[in-house]
């Protein structure tokens, strides 16, 4: 999958949570509903296109160094999940802490939104692996509530691929 599938696929799961079909979304960009259609069987799409559908979406697209570029000069702060901000209330004080600690809490935590933002931020291959850590910790019906949540999400994503 190109790396503008796998943003517009971001995209459309942000757009999805906040309540837009596709239709709406690309009304919302000033596209025709047609164009996420032609991108997606195309496996490809213009850079200001997914800007427009993520800025209508509500999010920003950005670049930025995980590592210093070598003769940069300039130090950057390592790249910190957005689990680690503190209204999700999984990291405290540790800033320090480490993304699979915070994937471990927010599944424990178990909202639906913070679940959202873990699958979204690091992918759901690593909350699922990170589920499979830590499932055994709950009691059975806290265990179905996350393992639904994280089916319906699941079951979001496909339908935003379609």
């Amino acid at each position: 999958m190109s790396i503008g599938c796998e943003l517009l696929n971001n995209v459309l799961v942000a757009a999805q949570c906040a309540g837009m079909d596709q239709a709406r979304l690309a009304h919302a960009a000033g596209l025709a509903p047609e164009t996420i259609s032609r991108a997606k069987r195309r496996g490809s799409l213009d850079l200001r296109t997914l800007e427009a559908l993520a800025k209508a979406a509500g999010l920003r697209i950005e670049l930025a160094a995980i590592e210093p570029l070598p003769g940069a000069g300039v130090k950057s702060a390592p790249m910190k999940s957005p689990l680690a901000d503190p209204k999700w209330g999984l990291a405290w004080s540790n800033s320090a802490i480490s993304t699979e600690t915070l994937i471990r809490s927010a599944l424990l935590k178990g909202g639906f939104a913070v679940l959202l933002v873990a699958v979204k931020a690091h992918g759901l291959s690593e909350v699922l692996k990170q589920w499979e850590a830590v499932k055994s910790t709950l009691k059975a019906g806290a265990q179905a509530e996350v393992e639904r949540k994280l089916q319906n999400i699941k079951e979001g994503m496909a339908s935003a691929k379609t």
